[in-house]
């Protein structure tokens, strides 16, 4: 496989971006198990496969997509040989010191073959020379192969919010400390 080569995106990359298949095919899924003991709550992630793999839909309608990537503080995009493969939203302004990325989409055909992880470090280079001290990641938790790239890169778990995509599917947060 050519080197990726990641850069800015540009006005005439939007319409790539959008053709991109944003679905994924998942076999497992994140079941949250809580415990109250007086006034003492825990609560515990738990991966569980699924009967079968289910294909998911992004997250995001297009409208919300568009939206994310004009209130973005950087969009990049991923290239092989002049074609877009990947690309990555980020915003700077939601969170103090915190870079959060907000889509992360990569073509089925080059998916596990280490572009994921290169568009992440891209990001978190963007956070350091911007200094900022850490990379919020914000997953479905139902996206299995994310999460387990989100944890590959050295990303911990830590927080949840319930129905935060538009489509009312629930986030897990990743964080990793860059600075």
């Amino acid at each position: 496989m050519a080197k990726i080569q990641i850069q800015l995106a540009g006005q005439d990359d939007l319409e790539a971006m959008v053709s991109l298949d944003h679905t994924v095919s998942s076999s497992y899924s994140y079941k949250l198990n809580f415990a109250r003991d007086g006034f003492a709550w825990t609560y515990g992630l738990e991966r569980v496969r699924l009967p079968r793999s289910i294909n998911l839909p992004y997250p995001r309608d297009e409208q919300s997509l568009l939206k994310s990537w004009e209130e973005a503080s950087g969009v990049y995009v991923g290239k092989i040989l002049d074609e877009l493969v990947a690309y990555a939203t980020f915003c700077s302004e939601s969170y103090p010191r915190t870079l959060r990325v907000t889509n992360l989409v990569v073509a089925h055909d080059i998916r596990r073959k280490g572009v994921g992880t290169s568009m992440l470090t891209a990001c978190e280079v963007w956070a350091l020379n911007h200094a900022l001290k850490r990379v919020l990641l914000e997953l479905p938790a139902r996206n299995d192969p994310a999460i387990s790239l989100a944890c590959k890169n050295g990303y911990e778990l830590c927080g949840h919010l319930d129905q935060f995509f538009p489509s009312g599917e629930m986030t897990l947060f990743f964080e990793k400390h860059v600075g």
